[in-house]
């Protein structure tokens, strides 16, 4: 069973989604999901199995009250949800879809065609009104055949329904039979079914507040697993997250989690999201969630045989969410360094998985004889007494408080000083002086150890910054 809607008052779309949106399609999306935009005025939608809802007929044998009752509610529900949303139109139903589109075309109000009857209802109306495009005929060659059935005085439904089918086949082609049989209402085809809009956002209003986590992570769980379901349905994934409370006291709280790979377990998603909470809850009740998802392509890779597998990247965010829910956000992730003359200044930065290894640069420093030295930097700085001659540091004698290293000695070779500073207008500004050392019974197993110290200007005290290996 099919119901046409035509509407009269809806100009003609000028891009196909610009129909997906049009209020003719989303009125028959709220009866049936199979629904077909004929054009921008005429929608088909199979309401098949509808019975429990409008009637208790099938609609499949001759026509009997029941049947016409079960169409008629049909046809009148879909007609006074029209009038509810303002639109002017016609309705249709009947048990093949081209027989509905042409009787809402023609007829006004609610029509109701029931099987067997077809030509009976359509047999009068002008061959003109016949739609050649549903049995796929272009509109030239439509136009030559509208030519020939007037010199043959075919003028209705009924009069190219009742030509012998030999003839038209013989003169008309297999064009002519398609057109005969649309006007005899025993074409069959399938509906070309409009997608529904995507959509990857699920929202839901709740009955009554929600303040603790553990109710809002069924809600949260509940709606993560449909929208989850859409991206796996589409075979996309997502890479961010926006989570949005509509709090009791008429605020919003809103909160957007980027992830490092693309992910689509709702279980995982669901963990990320609940940290997040914790670590910035909402300051009053909750009484609607939404959850959207920015959809894109899933994350591809393929190892080698002989490559051990590393760790999930869903579960080290899963790990790194923990972290940063004990130590703090800003205390998790990689280092890296600022753009600044400040020494040793770095912050951390979010994570992130290379999907790309670079390879080895055999001109690097590390295959270069020529690079014998690197330089091993305290973190922090160890504090350092330093006597000086003349402005130049003649002995050492600094010590790691968390260990038993030290370098302690006479300095038997000096270069510098090198004066550093910046960031003058700053509280936290920076001003010292920088020596390279060598120094003499630091460590027993080494005669001499290069180190580098400094003086911070602004204290006065002395530390060593890093050794030379």
């Amino acid at each position: 069973m099919f119901a046409c809607i035509h509407g009269r008052t809806i100009s003609k779309l000028t891009s196909e989604d610009d129909a997906v949106r049009s209020s003719l399609v989303d009125l028959a999306f709220t009866f049936s999901p199979l629904v077909e935009q004929t054009t921008a005025d005429t929608v088909v939608l199979d309401v098949s199995g509808r019975e429990l809802l409008f009637g208790s007929a099938s609609f499949q044998s001759v026509a009997n009250d029941a049947e016409l009752d079960s169409a008629h509610n049909v046809a009148n529900k879909i007609a006074r949800r029209a009038t509810e949303l303002n639109l002017k139109g016609d309705v249709s139903v009947a048990a093949n879809p081209d027989v509905a589109i042409h009787a809402a075309r023609s007829f006004k109000g609610v029509s109701v065609i029931a099987v067997g009857e077809e030509l009976l209802q359509l047999g009068a109306l002008s061959i003109r009104k016949l739609d050649c495009s549903l049995v796929g005929i272009e509109a030239d060659r439509a136009e030559e055949i509208q030519e020939t059935l007037a010199l043959w005085g075919i003028r209705t439904f009924g009069d190219l329904a009742r030509l012998p089918l030999t003839g038209v086949a013989e003169r008309l082609g297999q064009e002519g039979v398609r057109l005969q049989k649309l006007a005899q209402g025993k074409s069959g085809r399938r509906l070309k079914l409009v997608q529904p809009p995507i959509g990857f956002e699920q929202s839901l209003e709740l009955e009554h507040h929600v303040e603790e986590l553990e109710p809002l992570a069924f809600i949260l769980s509940r709606l993560l697993n449909q929208l989850c379901a859409n991206l796996n349905e589409y075979a996309l994934a997502t890479n961010e997250l926006r989570l949005r409370f509509k709090l009791e006291n008429q605020s919003e709280h809103e909160r957007a989690i980027t992830l490092p790979v693309p992910m689509r377990n709702p279980k995982m998603l669901l963990r990320l999201l609940l940290f997040d909470i914790e670590a910035r809850p909402p300051q009053a009740p909750i009484v609607a969630v939404t959850i959207g998802a920015e959809p894109v392509k899933p994350r591809a890779s393929q190892t080698g045989l002989f490559i051990p597998l590393a760790p999930e990247p869903q579960k080290l965010e899963i790990t790194l969410a923990r972290l940063a829910k004990l130590v703090g956000a800003d205390k998790v992730g990689s280092p890296e360094l600022l753009d600044t003359h400040r020494p040793g200044a770095f912050r951390m930065k979010r994570f992130m998985v290379a999907s790309i290894r670079k390879k080895s640069n055999p001109q690097s420093a590390i295959h270069n004889p020529q690079c014998i030295m690197g330089f091993r930097s305290f973190r922090p700085p160890w504090c350092a007494d330093v006597q000086t001659m003349h402005g130049q540091p003649t002995r050492i004698n600094a010590h790691d408080i968390n260990s038993s290293c030290q370098v302690r000695g006479k300095v038997v070779c000096v270069s510098g000083p090198w004066r550093t500073s910046g960031d003058w207008w700053r509280p936290d500004f920076w001003a010292r002086d920088e020596w390279d050392v060598a120094v003499t019974g630091s460590i027993p197993e080494q005669s001499e150890v290069l180190c580098r110290i400094f003086r911070d200007m602004a204290s006065e005290e002395w530390f060593v910054e890093g050794i030379y290996d």
